[in-house]
């Protein structure tokens, strides 16, 4: 009997951590391999930037196509405060007046133009509420990032959307130093 009962308790400790490996079907962690798989999508946006010297409120349209990006910023009357662009391993940006500039380094190269401080290649990943590998996170009730510190960063996920049975942040605050920046996404596109 002593024998039968050790081997029902391994059998079921057995099951346990089996179905433990397994996240439940439409949870986050179920969700997280589909999201850092998801390489094509687009999004519109508001986003608002404080920095110590300006505040702005600008839509944002990012179109990510594997790792080449078009990022479009532009002002309250529609007009074209910058355009960024990865294709290769080229980036460019073409300003208001329409002038372009290249370098490797997107963060960098919108720094050095408008000053401002944006983790555009992390941002690739944040925005999709994925941390990466040595992020500090938080996760929500749901077990969702409700926080991530990274790089001097702190971001903290206000909301949540499901799109095609995903969930995706809707509102995000991100800040750095003087540097904080909100953003509210209106619309996701998936591919």
């Amino acid at each position: 009997m002593r024998n039968l009962l050790i081997m029902f308790t391994l059998l079921w400790l057995t099951g346990c951590a089996y179905k433990a490996e397994q996240a439940p079907a439409g949870s986050w962690q179920a969700q997280q391999k589909t999201l850092s798989q998801l390489q094509d999508w687009q999004l519109s946006a508001k986003l608002g930037i404080v920095t110590p010297d300006e505040r702005g409120s600008l839509s944002l349209f990012w179109r990510q196509n594997s790792q080449d990006y078009r990022m479009n910023l532009t002002n309250v009357v529609g007009k074209r405060v910058f355009d960024l662009s990865r294709t290769g391993q080229r980036v460019q940006l073409t300003d208001s007046k329409g002038q372009v500039h290249q370098a490797q380094n997107a963060r960098d190269l919108v720094q050095q133009l408008t000053g401002w401080n944006l983790p555009v290649e992390q941002l690739a990943y944040w925005i999709k509420g994925l941390p990466g590998a040595g992020d500090t996170v938080i996760y929500d009730e749901h077990q969702r990032p409700k926080t991530i510190q990274a790089h001097g960063w702190e971001l903290e996920y206000l909301g949540y959307t499901q799109i095609d049975g995903l969930w995706l942040p809707s509102r995000l605050n991100l800040s750095h130093d003087d540097t904080q920046l909100r953003l509210a996404i209106s619309q996701w596109q998936l591919k």
